[in-house]
């Protein structure tokens, strides 16, 4: 029993840590709490997977610099470690999205933004076990955008994940952070 215990474990991490041969390139964010200090996406058109370890009552913000008729498609995913407490809320942010009634208090003055939540879904795939929340969806304009994923008041990991081309790439880091995706805090 221990060495399939072992054996699992190990198929796991292989799967973890080699998520981005062929498929969303991985990558970590040490954290981007403000527009000034927000990640930067490189590539935006070739799929992602951005791990991060969001704070209680944080925010990180993301930027994207795209081409007009850019196909924005971001979904949130949190480790099945986390609780129902633990469902952040993304947001695409930037001058050219409409601004609306209920917008957040981040949001700089003549920009709009356009936020998804809801239900989470249970996900299981590609080494992943976890939340799935709602996908966003848009077709964006020249420029920079910004994504901001809003942790609530519970902190735990998470990661975004870009739809885009299959390229292979990523980083260490970004390899390393989705080992500690199976985990929520510390």
């Amino acid at each position: 029993m221990t060495t399939l215990r072992a054996w699992r474990g190990a198929i796991l991490a292989g799967c973890l840590l080699f998520a981005g041969a062929g498929a969303h390139q991985p990558l970590f964010n040490p954290g981007s709490g403000t527009r000034e200090t927000a990640f930067r996406v490189p590539q935006p058109s070739v799929s992602k997977v951005i791990t991060v370890q969001g704070r209680a009552g944080g925010r990180d913000w993301y930027a994207l610099s795209t081409g007009a008729g850019f196909r924005l498609d971001v979904a949130v995913f949190v480790s099945s470690a986390c609780d129902a407490a633990y469902r952040p809320r993304l947001w695409l942010v930037g001058p050219g999205v409409p601004v609306g009634a209920g917008q957040p208090e981040f949001v700089p003055d003549g920009w709009g933004a356009v936020g998804v939540s809801g239900p989470y879904s249970a996900y299981s795939g590609h080494g992943v076990v976890g939340w799935r929340g709602p996908t966003l969806a848009r077709t964006l304009g020249a420029g920079t955008h910004y994504l901001v994923l809003e942790h609530g008041a519970r902190g735990g990991w998470s990661f975004i994940s870009l739809a885009g081309a299959e390229v292979p790439g990523g980083t260490p880091e970004g390899r390393a952070a989705l080992g500690r995706f199976g985990r929520c805090g510390g």
